[in-house]
């Protein structure tokens, strides 16, 4: 079931339409101009509308310049309805956003098919959409538990580099840039340092190891690397950190 705007200012054929719509399970809306339709599509959102060409207040082209204008509309397929309609005319309110025409008079199952057919054309854009959307998120979330088990696996050895990351992950260098500035705005080397810190934090609140250990342990050359990267990082030398921490009451 779909919800449909038939906006049509003859009264019978407005109340046929709706009629065949309803029964064919569609909740209808209805106005007898554009004016009257604009007011509706707040408390009444359509998935598709119906709409006449000559209407007075607000005729059909009128509306749909409307429609389009609005953030909240413009995505709401309109199909026209119409007895006459030259070609100009036809070209005119495609050009405007409408998507098809049907010429009056018209069988009732040529509406119902064409708007059956929109409707799941929607439908199924829509579940598209939200397969694509599952599908990008999954590969979000194994890029990133990917890489954090390889910077698990890796923050020890202070010669891991980039290039080795790439080729652990199965992924060419270009491609592991590029996620790492999508996920992270950062380049490698900063995040693998970043890594290597929060690690350091963990080993002097949570053991008894010495600088020396830590730093060895966590990724850094020296241990006067390791002491101006982490008072750099948290404005404090690990020592303090650690003094700071075990006063707390933190373990140690």
């Amino acid at each position: 079931m779909a919800k449909v705007l038939v906006v049509e200012d003859e009264e019978q054929l407005r109340l046929n339409i709706s009629e065949q719509l309803e029964l064919d399970n569609h909740e209808v809306g209805s106005a007898m101009n554009g004016a009257e339709a604009l007011a509706l599509l707040s408390s009444f959102t359509p998935d598709l509308i119906l709409c006449d060409i000559m209407m007075p207040e607000m005729d059909g082209i009128e509306f749909i310049r409307a429609i389009k204008r609005s953030v909240l509309y413009r995505s709401i397929p309109l199909i026209f309805l119409t007895a006459k309609v030259s070609q100009q005319d036809m070209l005119q309110g495609l050009e405007e956003g409408a998507i098809d025409y049907l010429q009056k008079p018209f069988l009732h199952k040529e509406l119902l098919l064409k708007v059956n057919n929109i409707i799941n054309q929607q439908k199924d854009l829509l579940i598209h959409q939200l397969q694509k959307t599952v599908a990008s998120e999954e590969a979000d979330f194994q890029f990133i538990r990917q890489f954090t088990e390889q910077l698990e696996r890796n923050f020890a050895n202070s010669s891991f580099t980039i290039d080795q990351m790439a080729e652990a992950m199965n992924m060419s260098l270009s491609t592991l840039q590029r996620n790492l500035k999508r996920y992270f705005q950062r380049g490698f080397g900063e995040i693998i340092r970043e890594y290597r810190l929060l690690k350091a934090a963990e080993y002097l609140i949570q053991t008894d190891q010495s600088l020396q250990w830590i730093a060895s342990r966590c990724g850094f050359s020296s241990l006067s690397y390791f002491s101006s990267s982490f008072k750099e990082a948290n404005q404090i030398s690990p020592l303090r950190f650690r003094q700071n921490n075990q006063s707390n009451g933190l373990p140690t």
